[in-house]
Protein backbone atom coordinates (compact mmCIF):
# COMPACT_ATOMS: atom_id res chain seq x y z
CA UNK A 1 0.00 0.00 0.00
CA UNK A 2 3.06 2.44 0.81
CA UNK A 3 4.71 1.43 -2.06
CA UNK A 4 1.84 2.43 -4.46
CA UNK A 5 0.87 5.89 -2.54
CA UNK A 6 4.86 6.44 -3.18
CA UNK A 7 4.81 5.93 -7.02
CA UNK A 8 1.36 7.36 -7.19
CA UNK A 9 3.03 10.61 -5.89
CA UNK A 10 5.85 10.21 -7.60
CA UNK A 11 4.64 9.90 -10.76
CA UNK A 12 2.61 13.43 -10.26
CA UNK A 13 5.97 14.92 -9.48
CA UNK A 14 6.99 13.59 -12.54
CA UNK A 15 4.13 14.98 -14.67
CA UNK A 16 4.51 18.80 -12.90
CA UNK A 17 8.17 18.20 -14.22
CA UNK A 18 7.84 17.40 -17.65
CA UNK A 19 5.09 20.28 -17.89
CA UNK A 20 7.41 22.87 -16.90
CA UNK A 21 10.04 22.05 -18.95
CA UNK A 22 7.42 22.24 -22.14
CA UNK A 23 6.79 25.36 -20.80
CA UNK A 24 10.35 26.49 -21.12
CA UNK A 25 10.74 24.53 -24.25
CA UNK A 26 7.71 26.55 -25.86
CA UNK A 27 9.01 30.06 -24.72
CA UNK A 28 12.27 29.80 -25.54
CA UNK A 29 11.39 28.43 -29.09
CA UNK A 30 8.72 31.30 -29.39
CA UNK A 31 11.30 34.19 -28.48
CA UNK A 32 13.67 32.55 -31.04
CA UNK A 33 10.64 33.23 -33.29
CA UNK A 34 10.33 36.27 -32.75
CA UNK A 35 13.73 37.50 -32.57
CA UNK A 36 13.93 35.36 -36.01
CA UNK A 37 11.15 37.48 -37.53
CA UNK A 38 9.52 34.63 -37.20
CA UNK A 39 6.61 35.86 -34.20
CA UNK A 40 2.61 36.87 -34.78
CA UNK A 41 2.32 39.36 -37.31
CA UNK A 42 2.27 42.74 -37.22
CA UNK A 43 -1.25 44.64 -36.81
CA UNK A 44 -2.65 45.63 -40.75
CA UNK A 45 -2.85 49.01 -41.45
CA UNK A 46 -6.24 49.53 -42.15
CA UNK A 47 -7.16 51.40 -45.46
CA UNK A 48 -7.99 55.15 -46.07
CA UNK A 49 -12.28 55.38 -47.03
CA UNK A 50 -12.51 56.59 -50.21
CA UNK A 51 -9.55 54.65 -51.52
CA UNK A 52 -7.71 58.28 -53.03
CA UNK A 53 -6.55 56.30 -56.12
CA UNK A 54 -7.62 58.50 -59.12
CA UNK A 55 -4.22 60.81 -60.31
CA UNK A 56 -5.79 64.03 -61.45
CA UNK A 57 -2.47 65.83 -61.87
CA UNK A 58 1.64 65.52 -61.57
CA UNK A 59 4.15 68.47 -61.55
CA UNK A 60 7.77 68.09 -60.67
CA UNK A 61 8.92 70.60 -58.32
CA UNK A 62 12.21 71.69 -57.96
CA UNK A 63 13.97 72.75 -54.19
CA UNK A 64 13.57 76.91 -56.02
CA UNK A 65 9.15 75.99 -54.65
CA UNK A 66 6.15 76.67 -56.90
CA UNK A 67 2.55 75.80 -57.21
CA UNK A 68 0.19 73.36 -58.44
CA UNK A 69 -3.28 73.85 -59.76
CA UNK A 70 -5.68 74.96 -59.10
CA UNK A 71 -6.96 71.75 -60.17
CA UNK A 72 -10.60 70.68 -60.21
CA UNK A 73 -11.09 67.44 -57.88
CA UNK A 74 -15.01 66.39 -57.45
CA UNK A 75 -16.34 69.48 -58.05
CA UNK A 76 -14.09 71.68 -55.63
CA UNK A 77 -10.55 73.61 -56.64
CA UNK A 78 -7.64 72.61 -55.09
CA UNK A 79 -4.34 74.36 -55.04
CA UNK A 80 -0.62 73.49 -53.28
CA UNK A 81 2.04 75.26 -52.31
CA UNK A 82 5.47 74.63 -51.96
CA UNK A 83 7.77 77.49 -50.37
CA UNK A 84 11.17 77.42 -51.67
CA UNK A 85 13.36 75.19 -49.40
CA UNK A 86 11.16 72.38 -48.75
CA UNK A 87 12.80 69.41 -50.80
CA UNK A 88 16.66 69.31 -51.27
CA UNK A 89 15.99 67.74 -54.59
CA UNK A 90 13.49 67.81 -57.39
CA UNK A 91 9.91 66.10 -56.11
CA UNK A 92 6.77 64.72 -58.02
CA UNK A 93 3.83 65.64 -56.10
CA UNK A 94 0.84 63.89 -57.83
CA UNK A 95 -3.03 65.16 -56.65
CA UNK A 96 -5.40 62.35 -56.16
CA UNK A 97 -9.21 62.01 -56.02
CA UNK A 98 -10.74 59.85 -53.20
CA UNK A 99 -14.26 58.37 -54.13
CA UNK A 100 -16.55 61.09 -51.53
CA UNK A 101 -19.06 58.48 -50.73
CA UNK A 102 -17.05 55.90 -49.31
CA UNK A 103 -15.83 58.64 -46.80
CA UNK A 104 -19.24 59.78 -45.91
CA UNK A 105 -18.71 61.82 -42.73
CA UNK A 106 -15.11 60.16 -41.79
CA UNK A 107 -16.46 59.28 -38.42
CA UNK A 108 -17.69 62.52 -37.74
CA UNK A 109 -21.09 62.93 -36.68
CA UNK A 110 -23.72 65.16 -37.95
CA UNK A 111 -21.03 66.36 -40.29
CA UNK A 112 -21.08 65.20 -44.29
CA UNK A 113 -17.63 64.87 -46.87
CA UNK A 114 -17.56 67.72 -49.52
CA UNK A 115 -14.16 67.58 -50.77
CA UNK A 116 -11.23 65.59 -50.16
CA UNK A 117 -7.60 65.20 -51.84
CA UNK A 118 -4.23 62.92 -51.97
CA UNK A 119 -0.93 64.20 -51.87
CA UNK A 120 1.45 62.22 -53.19
CA UNK A 121 5.49 63.29 -52.78
CA UNK A 122 7.88 60.83 -54.65
CA UNK A 123 11.91 61.10 -55.53
CA UNK A 124 12.72 59.10 -58.15
CA UNK A 125 9.50 56.89 -58.00
CA UNK A 126 9.61 56.08 -54.23
CA UNK A 127 7.87 58.03 -51.51
CA UNK A 128 9.49 60.89 -50.04
CA UNK A 129 11.04 59.76 -47.02
CA UNK A 130 11.03 61.41 -43.60
CA UNK A 131 9.02 65.10 -43.69
CA UNK A 132 9.45 67.75 -45.47
CA UNK A 133 11.74 70.63 -44.85
CA UNK A 134 9.17 73.05 -44.80
CA UNK A 135 5.21 72.67 -44.77
CA UNK A 136 3.43 73.09 -48.13
CA UNK A 137 0.10 74.65 -47.65
CA UNK A 138 -3.48 73.28 -48.85
CA UNK A 139 -6.18 75.32 -50.20
CA UNK A 140 -9.62 74.02 -51.37
CA UNK A 141 -12.25 76.28 -52.54
CA UNK A 142 -16.04 74.82 -52.84
CA UNK A 143 -19.24 76.56 -52.23
CA UNK A 144 -20.10 73.65 -50.42
CA UNK A 145 -17.79 75.06 -47.50
CA UNK A 146 -18.46 77.34 -44.66
CA UNK A 147 -17.10 78.72 -41.40
CA UNK A 148 -18.24 75.79 -39.61
CA UNK A 149 -16.44 72.97 -41.72
CA UNK A 150 -13.29 71.15 -40.68
CA UNK A 151 -10.38 69.76 -42.22
CA UNK A 152 -9.18 66.01 -41.60
CA UNK A 153 -6.68 63.41 -42.07
CA UNK A 154 -6.06 59.89 -42.66
CA UNK A 155 -3.63 59.22 -39.70
CA UNK A 156 -3.63 55.47 -40.68
CA UNK A 157 -6.57 54.15 -38.39
CA UNK A 158 -9.05 57.21 -38.19
CA UNK A 159 -9.34 60.32 -39.62
CA UNK A 160 -8.38 63.45 -37.18
CA UNK A 161 -9.20 67.13 -37.34
CA UNK A 162 -6.15 69.17 -38.69
CA UNK A 163 -3.95 71.41 -36.11
CA UNK A 164 -4.40 74.81 -37.26
CA UNK A 165 -6.18 74.35 -40.31
CA UNK A 166 -8.55 77.77 -41.20
CA UNK A 167 -12.14 77.54 -42.98
CA UNK A 168 -14.22 79.83 -43.67
CA UNK A 169 -17.05 80.62 -46.19
CA UNK A 170 -16.12 79.01 -49.81
CA UNK A 171 -12.38 77.83 -48.49
CA UNK A 172 -10.26 75.92 -46.31
CA UNK A 173 -6.61 75.85 -45.77
CA UNK A 174 -4.17 73.73 -44.40
CA UNK A 175 -0.41 73.00 -43.53
CA UNK A 176 0.94 69.70 -43.75
CA UNK A 177 4.96 68.08 -44.04
CA UNK A 178 4.21 64.63 -45.04
CA UNK A 179 1.78 62.65 -47.20
CA UNK A 180 -1.63 63.25 -46.27
CA UNK A 181 -5.27 61.91 -46.94
CA UNK A 182 -7.25 64.92 -46.56
CA UNK A 183 -11.11 65.20 -46.23
CA UNK A 184 -13.23 68.58 -45.54
CA UNK A 185 -16.41 68.14 -43.36
CA UNK A 186 -19.01 70.18 -43.31
CA UNK A 187 -21.80 70.37 -40.39
CA UNK A 188 -25.32 68.68 -41.69
CA UNK A 189 -28.09 70.72 -41.61
CA UNK A 190 -30.49 70.77 -38.11
CA UNK A 191 -33.95 69.31 -39.29
CA UNK A 192 -36.65 72.05 -39.35
CA UNK A 193 -39.78 71.42 -37.01
CA UNK A 194 -43.33 70.32 -38.46
CA UNK A 195 -45.91 71.89 -36.87
CA UNK A 196 -48.32 68.48 -35.23
CA UNK A 197 -51.68 69.10 -37.13
CA UNK A 198 -54.48 69.87 -33.77
CA UNK A 199 -51.61 71.12 -31.90
CA UNK A 200 -52.06 74.13 -29.88
CA UNK A 201 -49.64 76.60 -29.95
CA UNK A 202 -47.39 78.13 -27.32
CA UNK A 203 -48.79 80.95 -25.30
CA UNK A 204 -47.40 83.25 -22.53
CA UNK A 205 -48.85 83.52 -19.05
CA UNK A 206 -51.26 86.76 -19.22
CA UNK A 207 -54.51 84.53 -20.49
CA UNK A 208 -53.49 81.98 -17.44
CA UNK A 209 -53.70 85.23 -15.15
CA UNK A 210 -57.51 85.71 -16.38
CA UNK A 211 -58.42 81.97 -15.82
CA UNK A 212 -56.92 82.17 -12.52
CA UNK A 213 -58.78 84.91 -11.14
CA UNK A 214 -62.10 83.63 -12.36
CA UNK A 215 -61.43 80.22 -10.64
CA UNK A 216 -60.70 82.14 -7.63
CA UNK A 217 -64.09 83.63 -7.99
CA UNK A 218 -65.61 80.50 -8.15
CA UNK A 219 -63.84 78.91 -5.27
CA UNK A 220 -64.72 81.97 -3.17
CA UNK A 221 -68.35 81.54 -3.88
CA UNK A 222 -68.61 78.33 -3.18
CA UNK A 223 -67.09 78.40 -0.14
CA UNK A 224 -69.44 81.46 1.03
CA UNK A 225 -72.49 78.91 0.24
CA UNK A 226 -71.38 76.35 1.89
CA UNK A 227 -70.87 79.16 5.10
CA UNK A 228 -74.09 80.34 4.77
CA UNK A 229 -76.26 76.71 4.67
CA UNK A 230 -74.01 76.03 7.84
CA UNK A 231 -75.50 79.20 9.37
CA UNK A 232 -78.95 78.72 7.93
CA UNK A 233 -78.52 74.90 9.85
CA UNK A 234 -77.49 76.37 13.49
CA UNK A 235 -80.64 78.89 12.95
CA UNK A 236 -83.35 75.98 12.44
Amino acid sequence: MMCRIWMRGLGQMFAIVMLAGATMLITGVGGALAAGGYGPPAPVALKVPGGYHCAVTSQTITPAGGSIGPVTIERASVTVIVPPGAFPVPVQITLCAPELWAIGNAGFRNFKVVAGVDIQVQQNGSTYPGTFLKPLTLHISSSSITASSIVVVWNGTAFVTVPGATARSGEVTAGFDTDPDFAVLTPTSSPARTAIPGATSATTGKPLLGEGIVAGVLLLLGASRVAFAGRRRAND
